[in-house]
């Protein structure tokens, strides 16, 4: 495949890719035929439109070979598991270059234009599961070749016969291939000449779908906002629920998507509990949705639910709200995306006569398809060692606090990045290696009502708290005769008040949840060993480590293990260890301030430079199983400065 048209397959795959309306999770697919028609690069099967680039995330395929699949007799005689195993080691044999599992629907692509572009816009699906075929004459335009339609087939080989038989018929009437073609409770496909034109015409026909829902649009009413004890009750019902028949805690979220919210005020709760509206729905949102009449009734519903061969992953509460269930945070995220579309599906429908789901049979189809138990792996449950974990770590916006927070994201934990400096959170929550279990927060750790609104966040976003890692702190560095009362009484406040509201709310969220749990005080060295002219954090980490020991004692019969680090003079992205400090450091040192932090390095037995990422390794470790016996103890994390006995 030449560079230009692997360049344009890139650049038409994100123009769409970005939009959640047009595309949700992993979902559509694009091709370009080089420019003599011989070969094709489709995307791969699982890839992000958004993920492709020139060298991934697509397979390149002789065309002509692609195409003979329709001269085999033999297929339309077999079941559908050998049929569907035959017909992707075809599309292995036509391969001739990129890399990866060739897509479903290479043949479809194949027998269409050079460009070709297929998404589920949720415009095009509130058309495609609702009013169908008889809007078609509304939206098409005077002397413009129609739309063709496409009833409801099983994708894979039947929908690719079924296209080309259709695509033949067309042909006859119109004197050309369709360019646009609906696919009832499916999606939408366009296919052009050129790539601008292909985006065009997908954008084109997306507006058109819009405009006529427009008129028919009903109002929007959403649930009130539930208080924090409806809330945490709620939340700690499903985890209950789900552990009890699981043996595993669930991730859970009650959605803020006005949308999907208002599902739980209109009769689109009965039509998402009744069925699913399309494949995708059915493979990230399960074969059909929970409705529970009560928050009281939801566990029972729950419980039933959760064995099912395609289980739900939305529960709709009357008049209360949507939740979103699964065992992991991307699966979650996936679980939302889904459902937002299909709220806005069904919300455009109703005003044309209602949106109706794919039928029990096509249904089956899809929850059994192979090629569907595929997408759904790529999305499997991690195996690092705080997967499946929830994490709150305070002053997450730099230094320590952000290393940590960095840390147990990396380790698997889904984290909740909290700090004042809102803006410092979100760009560290961006730079985690797994941004998707990173959610960044406001917190001021001083406010109590705060503080209690910050944890009422994490447990709508992901449903529940199992570790709690202390780390916002100040130091401000004064000889005892010239320390303001002010930085002092600061200091305490944030050093010593913030631990201790935020423990305390972690603690009441644990104890109530029944199951365990962790906490982390972020001390220093210098609470062990004092260091000169820092009375104010002297005091405060010392102190830290004493309420860590009370705290250990007092949760211990629940299960919550609480633990302390004390790490050593760790100079990367430090807020302490910024200009002033180091040259208040040297100034105490006697030293130049190009000297301080060599000098300080030196005080180890291992002479060595203390990273972020050697104190974050030793909280995973503390936040593991590993460190399941394990509770009132400090970790020294200093290279050998300062021996505890």
């Amino acid at each position: 495949m030449d560079k230009q048209s692997l360049g344009q397959l890139v650049e038409i795959s994100r123009a769409v890719g970005v939009r959640e309306d047009y595309v949700q999770v992993g979902g559509g697919n694009t091709s370009v035929k080089s420019p003599d028609c011989r070969t094709m690069a489709i995307k791969a099967s699982g890839t992000a439109l958004t993920a492709m680039s020139e060298s991934a995330g697509w397979v390149e395929v002789d065309v002509a070979a692609v195409l003979s699949i329709f001269d085999r007799q033999d297929l339309a005689a077999l079941e559908t598991d050998a049929r569907e195993a035959q017909v992707l080691r075809h599309f292995y044999s036509a391969a001739v270059g990129g890399k990866g599992r060739p897509s479903v629907e290479t043949a479809l692509h194949a027998m269409l234009g050079r460009f070709v572009i297929h998404t589920h816009p949720v415009a095009a699906n509130a058309l495609n599961c609702g009013p169908g075929l008889k809007a078609l004459p509304e939206i098409t335009r005077a002397g413009e070749p129609p739309p063709l339609w496409v009833s409801y087939t099983d994708p894979g080989w039947r929908l690719a016969h079924t296209i080309r038989l259709a695509a033949e018929t067309y042909q006859r009437a119109h004197g050309c291939l369709p360019t646009v073609i609906f696919m009832e409770n499916h999606g939408l496909l366009v296919s052009a000449a050129e790539a601008d034109a292909c985006v065009a015409l997908h954008a084109e026909w997306v507006t058109r779908c819009e405009r006529y829902f427009e008129a028919g649009a009903k109002p929007l009413r959403t649930p009130p906002p539930l208080d924090s004890e409806t809330l945490r009750k709620a939340m700690v019902s499903i985890r209950k629920s789900w552990r009890e028949i699981k043996g595993s805690s669930p991730f859970a979220r009650l959605t803020d998507n006005a949308e999907l919210a208002s599902v739980a005020c209109d009769e689109r709760a009965d039509v998402l509990a009744a069925g699913s509206l399309s494949p995708d729905h059915i493979v990230y949102t399960g074969a059909h949705a929970i409705l529970a009449d009560s928050l009281d009734d939801l566990p029972a519903k729950l419980k039933a639910a959760v064995v099912e061969k395609s289980p739900p992953r939305v529960a709709v509460v009357r008049d209360v709200g949507s939740f979103l269930l699964a065992d992991d945070a991307k699966k979650l995220d996936a679980a939302e995306s889904l459902a937002v579309a299909a709220a806005g599906i069904t919300h455009r429908a109703s005003g044309r006569g209602g949106a109706h789901n794919l039928s029990a049979g096509h249904a089956d189809f899809i929850i059994n398809w192979e090629a569907e138990h595929y997408r759904s792996s790529l999305l499997a449950t991690a195996t690092e060692p705080l997967a499946g974990k929830v994490a709150v770590v305070t002053g997450a916006a730099s230094g320590l606090g952000c290393g940590l927070a960095q840390g147990l994201a990396e380790a698997g934990a889904a984290v909740a990045f909290c700090d004042v400096d809102d803006g410092g959170a979100k760009e560290a929550a961006a730079a985690s290696a797994a941004p998707f279990r990173a959610f960044p927060l406001h917190m001021d750790v001083t406010d109590e009502a705060d503080v209690a609104a910050a944890f009422d966040q994490v447990l709508r976003h992901w449903g529940r708290v199992d570790i709690a890692v202390c780390a916002a702190g100040i130091a401000p560095a004064y000889e005892l005769v010239d320390t303001p009362v002010k930085l002092w009484r600061l200091a305490l406040e944030i050093n010593l008040t913030g631990y201790f509201l935020v423990a305390r709310e972690a603690a009441r969220i644990m104890r109530a949840q029944g199951d365990g749990g962790t906490m982390i005080m972020l001390s220093s060295k210098s609470g062990l060993d004092a260091s000169k002219a820092n009375s104010a954090y002297n005091a405060t980490k010392a102190g830290e480590l004493h309420l860590m020991r009370g705290w250990a004692l007092e949760l211990g019969g629940d299960g919550i293990r609480v633990n302390a680090l004390a790490p050593g003079n760790v100079f990367e992205g430090s807020k302490i260890w910024n200009p002033e400090y180091i040259k208040t450091a040297a100034r105490k040192k006697g030293i130049k301030p190009e000297e301080v932090i060599p000098y300080y390095v030196n005080l180890t037995a291992l002479k060595c430079d203390i990273k972020r990422s050697d104190v974050a390794a030793a909280a995973v470790f503390l936040c593991s199983d590993a460190a399941r016996c394990i509770t009132g103890q400090t970790l020294v994390v200093d290279g050998g400065q300062v021996m505890v006995r």
